[in-house]
């Protein structure tokens, strides 16, 4: 369905448009293999040695060759995780599509109330417009007597215009918020496509200069189709450019306003734009996967430790060096795990079973 692009007043500024969306995912994982410093049932004993003191640790399955199925999944994951994270890199620069419109389509005036005195420059400024991107814009003018007393606000009467003006969604456009239904029967029952973009202005009948304050309004309107180009950013910097522009009455007139406000836009709305927000996200997946990936190929010092780790008994005893003087544990090693030196033999591996 159409939606609002955004608007302004004299008196209470611009605001944003509606009916942009967004979305997010979450996902986690768990590990069946256990690592404890404490007994559990079906744990083997384990002793590797970190500042030249024994370490015992307890575990399901043997630590000093790993995980192998799950290491391979794991890498697998992280593989597919890595390409991921690239494809969302890759995801994060937007090129903005030129729109495939109809031949038929044009850019239009409609200066009803009268307050546009330089035609040729604001048809020029559009229609430059409409040649960058493909989206035809029609300008329409109207008195605040036309709408204040049957509609609550100027979106809804930029709504009835539309839908009134045009058989195509190809224009900006808002709707009403109090005939949500009605608006969507006249859609489906009325509307082919959703490419035009419709700009509203609204000022006091018969008001001049003398008067002092205008109390004018704005509203833009912009079918489905156009969103790809007409982003939440895009427009919200319009709002802001044509707001300040119409606001200093001083320096622009309605038309010059208007006019500036798309020679502003038109030569940057189809430039490729980052989106930071995935861009940072991509980066923070990359980073995860890539220390998962180091973690899982043995670069985690835990790992290298592990390797080198001996299973032992509950009941195994400690003794010291009698070259260096640092304790090994009996039964595990045929040398002195820090020194290297030759343990006596009957401290070696079976020596107590013969």
């Amino acid at each position: 369905m159409p939606h609002s692009s955004g608007g302004g007043s004299h008196s209470g500024g611009s605001h944003s448009g509606s009916g942009f969306s967004s979305s997010s995912s979450s996902s986690g994982g768990s590990s069946a293999k256990h690592i404890k410093h404490t007994s559990f049932p079906g744990a083997r004993r384990y002793v590797y040695y970190e500042n030249y003191h024994p370490v015992y640790v307890y575990a399901d399955y043997d630590i000093r060759k790993g995980t192998a199925s799950g290491k391979v999944w794991s890498i697998i994951g992280s593989a597919v995780s890595l390409l991921f994270g690239i494809m969302l890199i890759a995801l994060c620069y937007d090129k903005p599509q030129k729109m495939d419109t109809s031949p038929s389509y044009h850019c239009e005036i409609k200066d009803t109330a009268g307050v546009i005195d330089d035609m040729d420059k604001v048809q020029n400024a559009i229609v430059d417009f409409y040649d960058e991107t493909g989206i035809p814009v029609e300008i329409m003018t109207v008195n605040n007597e036309d709408w204040q007393g049957s509609y609550s606000k100027l979106e809804e009467f930029a709504y009835d215009m539309y839908v009134t003006e045009f058989d195509d969604e190809e224009h900006w456009q808002g709707y009403y918020s109090d005939l949500e239904n009605y608006a969507y029967d006249l859609y489906v029952n009325h509307f082919a496509d959703e490419s035009h973009w419709l700009i509203v202005y609204s000022t006091p009948d018969g008001y001049s200069s003398s008067d002092g304050f205008e109390d004018w309004y704005w509203e833009g309107m912009q079918g489905n189709d156009t969103d790809d180009v007409l982003t939440k950013s895009v427009t919200n910097s319009f709002n802001d450019e044509l707001q300040k522009n119409l606001t200093a009455r001083t320096r622009y007139t309605v038309s010059s306003a208007i006019s500036t406000s798309f020679d502003d836009l038109t030569p940057t709305v189809m430039k490729s734009k980052v989106n930071w927000a995935m861009l940072f996200t991509s980066i923070a997946i990359l980073a995860f996967v890539c220390l998962h990936a180091c973690l899982m190929i043995g670069i985690n010092p835990k790992a290298r430790k592990y390797a080198k780790a001996k299973p032992c008994s509950d009941a195994a005893q400690e003794k010291a060096c009698e070259y260096c003087g640092y304790t090994y544990v009996v039964d595990t090693c045929t040398e002195c795990p820090h020194c290297g030196a030759p343990i006596p033999p009957e401290d070696q591996p079976g020596a107590r079973f013969t």
